[in-house]
């Protein structure tokens, strides 16, 4: 071999290097051979060009605009039908407020020339002060409310939104009560604002599926900017063509309030929530007793010994949920009741006890339709959903006769039959005891049903009150404590 002379540029002398038997040409590349094709394997797609190129592209940016990360996998699979109908919702409401906010104007003086601003400001002030009282005493009363009943009170909001729009259009004709019809109207708008705002948060909940709950809410803004914006174009279109003309604006109006309340009822039609409050949990109970051709959908199956509990699933109840609160109930439901409330004696303590179980006690007094729960200090995290579930069933024992099929039936007909016959005023305590001995059997049996059917049950929004029991057992003596905050 013979030696090749190189220069080290550290040494600054000569050095030798092996002559390589390959010569090494840096500018070729390896070429690697062709893979022989396999019959039915897809071939790389090839990047779009041209128009197809500039529509995939604005597609890709408006779903990163107004539609959350990673949709349609990271919403709910109801995401994109409630957004249709909650743009269309937003949209009418938008037109109809530029109508309403003529008619303020108006009704303070705007284009008057007797009124003062004086006066204007007074309205405005008394508007201003009646919604902030209205707005903390409705946050104050029914603020624990609007999770458990979400779809309820987002489409009462939408009904006082309008309603409120047409107090505003009516004041300008009476200008004597105008004032008054104004701090009505900012009333409602505020009862509005607390259980929309609240609502559309708990909705956000509901859609999210990669705990982005903030981005879908954001997205949810972005969409609502959107829309209001346009509405304003389409308003500023609008009230020039009804200017002087009031039978064709309340016939505008008429249309807009119409199918803003159409678009309200499509949008919480579509929700299929998953969690379970007092009227979802007695349609599912209802239905795990009665069964029904109404069943379409899901359905889960529990087990427990020979009993064998079929639950219908949210896409099967969720269509049924009645929209009005307090709607299709027989008795009147306090969860988590303090003592005083439950009994007014030490024997009917004693017998209250007797009745229960070891981590919740039922007082039932059908005669006055109300059915109370106490739950005890230190039970398992499922007992609200368990005593809620079995106070239910004495709600449907109250109803109409089982069917033959029904779970336990031959032992629940038999109660029915006995509450019929409880006299006024009475607690039925042998009924109450009985549908305790067999609700150790049925009700298992039905939670498992309800996770089968793909309901949640690790978290419910029941709403049980504050108040915890405690007692030694059978027949001790029980203290009530508000659970700790």
């Amino acid at each position: 071999m013979v030696p090749q002379r190189g220069v080290d540029e550290r040494l600054g002398g000569p050095r030798s290097q092996p002559a390589s038997t390959e010569t090494i040409e840096p500018w070729r590349t390896a070429i690697p051979a062709r893979q022989p094709e396999v019959p039915g394997a897809s071939r790389p797609r090839p990047f779009p060009s041209g128009p197809a190129a500039s529509g995939e592209a604005g597609w890709s940016c408006r779903r990163r605009v107004l539609l959350p990360q990673g949709y349609p996998e990271s919403v709910s699979p109801d995401y994109l039908q409630y957004q249709c109908w909650d743009a269309l919702q937003a949209l009418c409401s938008t037109l109809a407020g530029a109508l309403a906010t003529r008619a303020v104007l108006q009704a303070v003086g705007v284009g008057d020339g007797a009124a003062t601003v004086t006066g204007a400001t007074l309205t405005w002030v008394l508007r201003d002060g009646v919604g902030i009282v209205t707005r903390i005493t409705f946050a104050w009363i029914q603020g624990s409310r609007l999770d458990c009943e979400a779809k309820q009170w987002r489409l009462a909001a939408d009904v006082l939104n309008d309603a409120s729009l047409v107090l505003e259009l009516l004041a300008p004709a009476w200008p004597r009560a105008g004032p008054a019809l104004l701090a009505l109207a900012a009333a409602a708008k505020c009862i509005v604002g607390v259980a929309g705002g609240a609502t559309r948060a708990a909705l956000a909940v509901h859609q999210a599926r990669r705990d982005n709950v903030a981005d879908v809410a954001a997205k949810d803004g972005s969409q609502e900017t959107l829309v209001n914006g346009l509405g304003l174009v389409l308003a500023l279109l609008l009230l020039p063509l009804l200017e002087g003309r009031p039978w064709l604006t309340w016939g505008a109006v008429l249309v807009l309030l119409s199918t803003h309340l159409g678009a309200n009822l499509g949008a919480v039609g579509t929700l299929r929530l998953p969690t379970l409050n007092r009227p979802r949990l007695r349609l599912a109970l209802g239905g795990a007793l009665r069964g029904g051709a109404w069943w379409g959908g899901a359905r889960g199956g529990g087990v427990t010994g020979s009993v064998t509990v079929t639950v219908p699933g949210p896409e099967d109840v969720n269509p049924r949920e009645p929209l009005l609160p307090g709607f299709s109930t027989r008795l009147s439901l306090h969860l988590g009741a303090p003592l005083h409330r439950l009994v007014s004696s030490e024997a009917e303590l004693r017998k209250a006890l007797e009745c229960g179980t070891e981590d919740y006690i039922i007082v039932l007094r059908p005669s006055r339709g109300w059915v109370g729960v106490g739950l005890r200090r230190g039970a398992p995290p499922d007992t609200p959903l368990r005593a809620c579930a079995h106070a239910l069933l004495l709600e449907e024992l109250l109803g109409a006769d089982l069917p033959p099929g029904a779970p336990m039936g031959a032992a629940l007909r038999p109660l029915q039959h006995r509450l019929r016959r409880c006299p006024p005023g009475s607690v039925p305590w042998g009924v109450v005891a009985e549908s305790s001995r067999l609700w150790r059997t049925l009700g298992p049996a039905f939670l498992r049903g309800l996770e089968a059917a793909g309901w949640e049950t690790q978290r419910h929004l029941l709403a049980p009150d504050e108040w915890q029991l405690d007692w030694a057992g059978p027949g001790g003596v029980a203290k009530e404590k508000p659970r700790p905050q």
